[in-house]
């Protein structure tokens, strides 16, 4: 009985750990070993030591009898509960949620791992079941996110149900949004150009998948509703098709190709792939031909669907641009044969964005020559490189959400060019998810702030030696911080004003 305590008392502690881990990485199955090995990998010490130290401790508890094999599984119980060290139990970004998908996980969790421990009981002394159970009990959480699969599919297609009656009742003219980065800001510009012309409802912050679209439609939709504007986010092929199979969109657009998720898309040809599905059915498609993937699959499609071509380029030949005119001077947005003045985009705002939502907001019947009076206000939601000035005069860049290669890129040229007066800095954990590309990503980006003239402060383990490769490349010098409240530190004790400063990516604190 003393083990079975012993080994529950542990999993007391270690299990909300791990359940909060599935619920960040949105319950996918995998993910909680996948950030286990994550933190064994980028922060090897002591965890390397404590994982194969568990392991000769579960032997113990096989070979031991009496008091040194009760003294092995205490151990064992205590290095499942802190490994890996570094990893909050309770969390600091973010709170353990008890929503009704958490409790299913939780008590699906709960019976796994209550079973593994009853079978190997059969098999092995209760001591040793409760090491191994203990050692390897975040696999329990792993099984139980794979087996609710299904059982949250069925749920979802309820509300799934209900929101296709609802776009049935309203039809209002559905318009669908994807692309590696930039599709939630080109979903709000859509919105900000189509609201005083339309009554239109996009889908909130980044609710793009099933269960996301089906709870804006039932909530937001009303029956006066006339344009419905859906983002689209996907982690692997068949996503998209399914919703657009319910969602039926008549117009659609792709905003960017990248290596955002290449982890769990495999490849980039993958993920264009998947952000095509989005045309399948459309009537009219609007691709964004500055990503060269796009370029060529508007080649591919050109003779089978109504194309429309968007850039950001002057010297592209797409049919809606947003760029400088010929003498590299004023802004114009330019929409086939006709063009507009347009004075000035705001810092965090990105022109192959605005472009895209342009052409969209024309097939959504605003007239092309409101379009330079309407695009000039457009902004940028939170974090995505909204500019700020301090009190003290310091200049904030705040691009912490979602960060991507490109996306990095453009936010340090605004930062360089606010900050001429005084030091630029660029504080990161990196960029994730990049799959084999997110060593080079790091440290290619690394390298470009130092060449700009920038000084790097790498915040937390999960990036640090690319981060430090790619600096070191081209001879700089980085500032390491363990946290972003000791980089908010930093910046308060050694930036002033004239300064700027650049928060690019903001990971949470279950990365290294």
């Amino acid at each position: 009985m003393i083990p079975v305590l012993l080994a529950v008392a542990g999993a007391v502690i270690w299990m909300p750990k791990w359940w909060r881990v599935a619920q960040r990485e949105h319950y996918l199955p995998g993910s909680v070993n996948t950030t286990l090995f994550r933190w064994l990998e980028t922060a090897p010490l002591p965890n390397m030591g404590l994982a194969p130290l568990g392991l000769i401790l579960v032997v113990a508890t096989i070979l031991l009898d009496g008091s040194a094999r009760l003294g092995a599984l205490a151990a064992v119980v205590v290095i499942a509960a802190i490994t890996p060290i570094g990893l909050p139990l309770r969390g600091r970004t973010s709170k353990l949620r008890f929503t009704r998908r958490m409790k299913t996980t939780a008590v699906l969790s709960i019976l796994f791992w209550a079973a593994a421990l009853w079978l190997l009981s059969v098999f092995a002394a209760t001591s040793s079941a409760a090491a191994i159970c203990s050692l390897f009990g975040c696999v329990a959480v792993d099984a139980a996110l794979t087996v609710a699969v299904p059982l949250e599919s069925r749920l979802a297609k309820r509300f799934q149900t209900s929101a296709e009656e609802r776009l049935r009742a309203v039809a209002p003219l559905v318009i669908a949004v994807t692309g590696s980065y930039g599709k939630t800001s080109t979903k709000e510009h859509l919105a900000a150009l189509l609201g005083p012309i339309r009554p239109t409802v996009a889908s909130p912050a980044s609710w793009n998948n099933q269960a996301g679209l089906s709870r804006a439609i039932n909530e937001h939709l009303s029956s006066s509703t006339e344009v419905f504007i859906a983002e689209m986010g996907t982690y692997g092929k068949g996503e998209i098709r399914r919703l657009c199979g319910w969602i039926k969109p008549e117009v659609v657009a792709i905003t960017a190709i990248g290596p955002v998720h290449l982890e769990r898309m495999g490849s980039i040809d993958n993920i264009v792939e998947a952000k095509m599905e989005i045309a399948e059915s459309a009537e009219t498609v609007v691709l964004n031909v500055d990503a060269p993937e796009l370029a060529e699959q508007a080649e591919r499609i050109a003779h089978t669907h109504r194309l429309i071509r968007c850039s950001g380029k002057r010297d592209s030949v797409a049919d809606v641009r947003v760029s400088t005119d010929n003498s590299g001077g004023d802004l114009r947005v330019d929409y086939f044969t006709e063009s507009y003045p347009l004075g000035s985009l705001h810092d965090s705002v990105q022109s192959s964005n605005v472009a895209v939502a342009a052409a969209l907001a024309v097939e959504a019947g605003l007239a092309p020559d409101r379009l330079g009076a309407l695009v000039e206000g457009l902004e940028t939601g939170e974090h995505r490189a909204s500019v700020s000035v301090t009190d003290s005069g310091l200049t904030v860049i705040d691009n912490t959400f979602n960060s991507n290669p490109a996306g990095a890129r453009v936010a340090l040229a605004t930062l360089l060019a606010r900050s001429r007066e005084g030091r630029s800095i660029v504080i990161t954990p990196g960029m994730v998810e990049l799959g084999d590309q997110q060593e080079s990503e790091n440290a290619e980006f690394a390298r470009l702030v130092v060449e700009s003239g920038g000084e790097l402060v790498i915040v937390g383990r999960t990036n640090r030696r690319a981060l430090r490769r790619g600096a070191s490349a081209v001879g700089g010098i980085v500032i390491e911080v363990s946290s972003r409240d000791a980089a908010r530190e930093w910046v308060r004790l050694n930036l002033s004003a004239g300064d700027g400063v650049l928060w690019e990516n903001d990971l949470p604190d279950h990365y290294p």
